[in-house]
Formats: C-alpha cells, structure tokens, sequence
C-alpha cells in the first residue's frame, strides 16, 4: 500500500474515532457529567481510549510524511501526539475537566480541518 493511501486510511480512522467520541458524548453537557454514575464513568473511559487512538494514528501519519498535519490543514498535532503518550503512561493521572475540553473544543477543530481535506 502507498503512504498516501495509508494516509487516506489513517484519517479516515480518526474521523471515524472523532465521529464514536461525538456519538459516545451526545448527553455530556458539562465535565461534571462524566462523573454522575457508573455508565457516564465507562463512557469517560472509552473516550479516553478513542483519544489513544486517534493520536496513534495521527503519530502514524507524521511518521510517514513528517509535517502532514501543519502543511496540508495548518494544524500542530503535537499536543495530540504528547496527549497520546501521556494516556498510554499516565492513564490514572487524567483529568475529566481536560477530556471535556478536549471533545469540546479540539475535536471539532480537527474533525472540520479533516473533512476539508477528503
């Protein structure tokens, strides 16, 4: 397979991702929300691992064809790729407050950077 195919997969993986984390958070209207039971605790958790994956895959990309992101969208992933890392490491140490603002904000920027590239 050809990087720019590989490339072609990878964003679609993480719009894809983008689009399940949408989909998981449709009844989190506050960061508080994640904490209200059990179930909204496990919706955390798969968001958080959504994340993990579209940083994999972002990192990935960048592997591939260094300063993909910037050059073809104007977007620096190297939050999102530190993020990724500190998931994987870090895991107990993340912040509900951090991951509402990260779906709140950083998600919809990215998903919209990303389809305007399809």
């Amino acid at each position: 397979m050809q990087d720019d195919e590989i490339i072609k997969d990878r964003i679609q993986l993480i719009i894809d991702g983008i689009n399940i984390i949408e989909a998981y958070c449709s009844g989190i209207l506050s960061k508080d929300d994640f904490l209200r039971n059990t179930e909204t605790l496990k919706t955390l958790d798969a968001v958080i691992m959504r994340l993990q994956v579209i940083g994999e895959n972002i990192k990935k990309i960048e592997t591939l064809k260094p300063g993909f992101f910037s050059d073809i969208i104007g977007y620096d992933v190297t939050p999102v790729i530190r993020f990724r890392d500190f998931i994987s490491h870090h895991y107990e140490k993340l912040d509900h407050e951090i991951i509402f603002e990260i779906i709140t904000i950083e998600i919809p920027l990215l998903k919209n950077k990303l389809q305007s590239i399809e």
